[in-house]
């Protein structure tokens, strides 16, 4: 018989804990479903001791778990904690295969066969695992490799490493393999354009400095063009390069 409640929320990133603290709040029945065996995997796979930014830092609806800027561990530490003081029903290694029926009636089955019964379904699931890919020539069977998660800086010694994009992410892989020097590694990060709008201003202001202290190449204006044996070709404003 499959378990019913009046509440379902699909993933368990920051949005799917809040909504899911409401609930627990509010004393509805409620089960938070996670794929993985932890909660919000999309920041549980940061790299090591990522700096996790919160914006904005007031929003209307958020629940009263802590959404402060802080380290990736102790980010997830404090949510892990504050889930279970909250009363959430989690429930982990929580596939959803499909999701049937209508408002007030849904079904979800999931990986695992079992069944989940809810009148509501909040779907919080992100875009984790659908990472933009390098789109260019030479990009699979070069020899170079591409990759495009980075789960430890410190693996990586004496690497020249070229970081394709300028959001959040790009700035925060690139800083993290060029925090250490004695790593030595050679670190260029690669943007569109001339600025760096789609970037928090806190970690613009954090290339910039690594940029002038001599730890990270910064190219703007600049784009893969293709990719051939031990090296990237890129297009640039002066032209290719």
């Amino acid at each position: 018989m499959a378990d019913t409640y009046r509440i379902a929320i699909v993933g368990s990133g920051p949005a799917g804990l809040s909504a899911a603290a409401h609930a627990a709040k509010l004393g509805l029945s409620h089960v938070l479903l996670e794929k993985t065996d932890h909660l919000s995997d999309t920041i549980f796979k940061y790299q090591k001791g990522k700096h996790v930014m919160a914006t904005p830092s007031q929003l209307v609806l958020r629940s009263d778990v802590d959404f402060d800027a802080g380290k990736r561990e102790k980010i997830l530490g404090i949510w892990d904690e504050q889930a279970a003081a909250a009363g959430i029903n989690v429930r982990l290694k929580s596939e959803v295969k499909a999701i049937t029926g209508q408002k007030g009636d849904f079904t979800i089955l999931l990986a695992d066969k079992a069944e989940i019964k809810a009148e509501a379904i909040i779907l919080a699931i992100g875009t984790q695992g659908n990472p933009n890919l390098l789109r260019c020539p030479g990009a699979e069977g070069s020899g170079v490799t591409v990759q495009y998660q980075l789960d430890d800086p410190g693996e990586y010694v004496d690497e020249h490493i070229t970081v394709v994009g300028s959001g959040d992410a790009g700035i925060e892989n690139a800083l993290g393999l060029a925090q250490d020097i004695a790593q030595g590694n050679i670190v260029t990060i690669l943007n569109r354009s001339a600025d760096f709008s789609r970037a928090k201003s806190a970690n613009v202001k954090l290339l910039m400095q690594a940029r002038d202290e001599g730890r990270i190449n910064v190219m703007t204006d600049t784009a893969p063009n293709r990719i051939e044996a031990g090296h990237l070709v890129l297009d640039t404003r002066d032209g290719e390069a």
